[in-house]
């Protein structure tokens, strides 16, 4: 009986062991996952500073950055660019036209380009002979911006008389009478 009562001790201090090591052993597994999980982060995270401070990184991605706005800008002039082609290259005239009569010279200046607004054109005189005309619009609509800018510059062959031009506006144009000298 002494037998089975030492084996019974024995068995229940076995058993209680047993449980002692699974447990130990579970513990040690858990830790095991944490100090793993951490030591993953940490060399991620240590990689990807080591990765974002230098200087052949920032380098790579300046350049790249600078090339997809190369790009960009490349498309962007070429859109812009065909269409001031389909503008340009039509044959426009230009909205000054100059005629000679019998006792004067007279210079038409089509107002469409300028806004309809005779205010836009700007008209000098010089010594020598000389008429200095310039006219200038700029439209906005929406980011569209349209800029029309002209100057001519004139010296007549024979002597005219800057104090007695006259200025209409008839039927869209902007008519300048400039009459020789007597």
């Amino acid at each position: 009986m002494e037998q089975n009562e030492t084996q019974a001790e024995h068995s229940h201090e076995h058993k209680h062991c047993h449980c002692k090591e699974g447990c130990f052993k579970y513990a040690l597994i858990f830790f095991a996952t944490i100090l793993g999980a951490f030591l993953a982060f940490y060399f991620v995270a240590d990689y990807t500073f080591k990765m974002l401070f230098s200087p052949d990184y920032q380098m790579r991605r300046a350049e790249k950055m600078m090339r997809n706005m190369d790009r960009s800008i490349e498309r962007e002039l070429n859109r812009n660019f065909d269409k001031e082609i389909a503008v340009v290259g039509k044959i426009k005239q230009s909205p000054i036209e100059m005629t000679e009569n019998s006792d004067s010279y007279v210079i038409k200046v089509a107002l469409k380009p300028f806004g309809n607004n005779s205010k836009n054109i700007k008209i000098d005189t010089e010594d020598n002979n000389v008429l200095k005309i310039e006219g200038s619009n700029e439209t906005k609509k929406g980011n569209n911006e349209n800029l029309v800018s002209v100057m001519q510059a004139y010296k007549f062959q024979k002597q005219v008389d800057f104090n007695k031009m006259s200025t209409k506006e008839e039927r869209g144009n902007y008519i300048i009478t400039i009459p020789f000298k007597n």
